[in-house]
């Protein structure tokens, strides 16, 4: 068992268990502090990209979910930035015009006319 103590708040103790006798308390807090960073990360996909679950749960499949969640999160971000938009407003219009996009391509791919889609 490990107790560490923060450089700011001398008083704040974070106790930490490992059956890792080699290293030291810094690599073992260092290890901690790299493991929050991934769990604030998964929140965030969850929370604001609607990732539920891993589909995959092989190495390869999960870094593919995860390249693929990241590249989606910087279009909105970009998205967003280009029409002085809000996150949430940004996230639900990229989805609207991606969604009428992929309708169209298979309305042409499937010898239609997209604009008759889209007719109100």
């Amino acid at each position: 068992m490990i107790i560490a103590y923060s450089k700011d708040e001398p008083e704040k103790q974070f106790w930490f268990i490992t059956n890792e006798f080699d290293l030291t308390a810094k690599d073992i807090t260092d290890a901690y502090k790299c493991r929050w960073d991934i769990e604030v990360f998964f929140r965030f996909i969850k929370q604001e990209l609607n990732v539920s679950h891993l589909v995959s749960l092989n190495k390869n499949g999960i870094e593919v979910m995860l390249y693929m969640t990241l590249i989606v999160a910087m279009f909105v971000l970009i998205y967003k930035r280009t029409n002085e938009i809000g996150y949430k407003t940004a996230k639900r219009r990229f989805a609207m015009e991606l969604r009428n996009l992929i309708i169209s391509m298979i309305v042409v791919e499937s010898g239609g006319d997209p604009s008759l889609f889209f007719k109100t």
